[in-house]
């Protein structure tokens, strides 16, 4: 068969960059061509090095570039389509390269392909590729082959390639799993300090800009350009000549006076860069789908927890493009303004300058924060995968509510939990200090929470050997809940926090009451009461044993910082405010 009678197998919707090669499926009708460069392959086809196609081969190989034509046609990635040719190269070229020389057509694929996971299993077990890749290789090849030949079940079911297992546990012990959060809260500050360094103003500026960390340490940017410092004396042949280096060097301050993008290009990367990161740390978009947002005019609308930005059209918003705390729409707003000052004509939300004929469609590596910046500020780089799944458990830890915390991060609740959730030691520690004394039988009650700090079993019972003036046991006020036979203490940190908040408040309801005139009850008294009874109770957990004795300390310490338990908070700023 001759190369013109072969339909075209190229992907002409495909952009690429001006030094990318771009795809064609024409490398699989030739034995060996899908292992060559992918540079001379083509050349290399037209001079008949591979020889004549291999007919067999064209049926299938027209239905899988039409199921990849379709995939991307219907919407989908251009990600996803190179990572399959990628990986049906690879599939190619070990059945090219197999000493039995594996057959690969309508009839024998579905049998190569099982082989070549064998292949792959022993790969694994020999620790030449890792678990992931291996499942990763079959699992897509499996994806494509599936759609050509409509399977109800999937190929890779048909062979003992599976995911290898990875272990939940909490990173370490006490504080461990704060390290991911930590180090995010860092690495932020860092983007933080990065962005404001970089104002209009600084990249229309004098070279070098000067970026001040909050650390202490600066940042000195030549956009592109060794720093003076570093100029070596130019020599002209084996003569040092001066007027060669002068002209160096005039030639270097014609660069640093030139103040147009094709100069500060560098600089402006850097920031994009920063904000990128920055966004999907507040939105939780995967770094894909931030990248292709396009520039808009913006209508926000409050939500729960922040606002749900949309496009405005028309005077009607549109849909919900994403959602962002209410601390970073002031931030975005800034940002939107810094960028239409230098990419007022560019569609892109995050409008990158491109070099070296890159394709505009490929992501960001984020190679200056990588390889340059952390390195020089000493601050770990976390990756946008690692950023989103920070943010998911960070809410998962706040609310307690998988559903909640699925809807804001665009998850369903399986995939959060299966995919992002981490386990944590500290709310394992929480949970279980909550389930001992609401179902250990020594308490002697049923363990329901209760208003005041502890837990009772809802019915009312007044303390023997009291004064006269003490509140009449309820379930409704904390005071009144303070003087029940059923109200049990819990023996945990929190608790005694909860404690020493709440006699704080009362002892500020206690300076608000005026003096009353004689034969009238007085309500302070039962005001001070309950602060006696709180006194005492903390007063034990003082006295019982060390532990017991440092939580009270702690609790003493937070109220007098105005860290107050969040049970109390509320309660103790509005009366401060009354």
């Amino acid at each position: 068969m001759k190369n013109t009678d072969i339909p075209d197998l190229t992907f002409p919707m495909v952009e690429y960059g001006r030094h990318q090669t771009p795809w064609d499926l024409r490398i699989f009708l030739y034995r060996g061509a899908t292992g060559e460069n992918a540079r001379v392959v083509a050349e290399k086809i037209n001079s008949g090095l591979f020889g004549d196609v291999i007919e067999e081969r064209l049926g299938l190989v027209n239905d899988i570039h039409a199921v990849l034509i379709s995939a991307l046609v219907s919407g989908g990635s251009p990600h996803t389509a190179r990572a399959a040719v990628r990986n049906l190269r690879t599939f190619w070229t070990w059945a090219d390269q197999d000493p039995i020389n594996r057959p690969i057509s309508y009839q024998t694929v579905e049998s190569t392909y099982r082989h070549w996971c064998d292949y792959l299993i022993h790969l694994y077990k020999t620790k030449s590729v890792s678990g992931e890749t291996m499942h990763t290789l079959a699992s897509t090849v499996a994806s494509v082959l599936n759609r050509v030949f409509e399977r109800k079940t999937s190929l890779l079911e048909t062979t003992r390639v599976r995911r290898p297992k990875k272990p939940r546990r909490a990173v370490g012990g006490r504080g461990a799993d704060k390290s991911s959060l930590s180090s995010a809260l860092e690495f932020g500050g860092l983007l933080i300090d990065v962005i404001n360094g970089l104002s209009a103003d600084a990249l229309l500026g004098p070279l070098p800009v000067r970026i001040k960390l909050r650390s202490g340490q600066e940042l000195v940017e030549w956009s592109g350009m060794k720093d003076r410092e570093s100029l070596v004396a130019y020599k002209s042949g084996y003569k040092y000549s001066k007027y060669a280096e002068s002209q160096v060097r005039a030639a270097r301050e014609q660069r640093e006076n030139n103040t147009s993008m094709s100069r500060r290009f560098p600089l402006a990367n850097l920031r994009l860069e920063a904000e990128l990161l920055l966004f999907i740390s507040q939105t939780g978009m995967n770094l894909a789908q931030a990248y292709r947002l396009k520039i808009s005019q913006y209508s926000y609308k409050s939500s729960i927890d922040g606002y749900e930005v949309r496009e405005y059209k028309n005077r009607k918003s549109g849909e919900v493009l994403f959602e962002v705390y209410s601390e970073y729409r002031r931030h975005f707003e800034a940002y939107l303004s810094w960028r239409r000052k230098f990419f007022s004509c560019s569609q892109e939300l995050f409008p990158f300058v491109r070099i070296n004929g890159r394709s505009d469609i490929n992501a960001p590596y984020f190679t200056r924060f990588r390889n340059d910046i952390c390195l020089r500020s000493g601050i770990k780089f976390v990756p946008p995968s690692v950023l989103r799944k920070v943010r998911v458990n960070w809410l998962l830890k706040r609310s307690r509510d998988p559903e909640l915390a699925a809807e804001q991060s665009q998850h369903t609740k399986e995939t959060l939990i299966r995919v992002y959730e981490e386990p944590s030691l500290q709310v394992a520690m929480a949970e279980i200090v909550q389930f001992w004394p609401l179902h250990d039988p020594s308490t002697g009650v049923s363990g329901k929470e209760s208003v005041a700090p502890g837990i009772c079993d809802g019915v009312p019972e007044l303390v023997s050997n009291i004064p006269e003036m003490t509140p009449v046991p309820d379930c409704k006020t904390p005071t009144g809940c303070l003087f029940c036979a059923h109200h049990r203490d819990i023996d945990s940190q929190d608790y005694v926090w909860s404690v020493a908040s709440m006699r704080c408040l009362k002892m500020i309801v206690l300076q608000g009451y005026a003096p009353i005139q004689k034969g009238k009850v007085d309500p302070a008294a039962y005001v001070d009461l309950a602060i006696d009874v709180l006194s005492s109770k903390l007063k034990w957990f003082s006295g019982s044993n060390a532990l017991r004795k440092s939580w009270v300390h702690e609790a003493l310490e937070r109220v007098d910082e105005g860290s107050y338990h969040p049970h109390w908070k509320y309660l103790i700023e509005s009366t401060c405010e009354v």
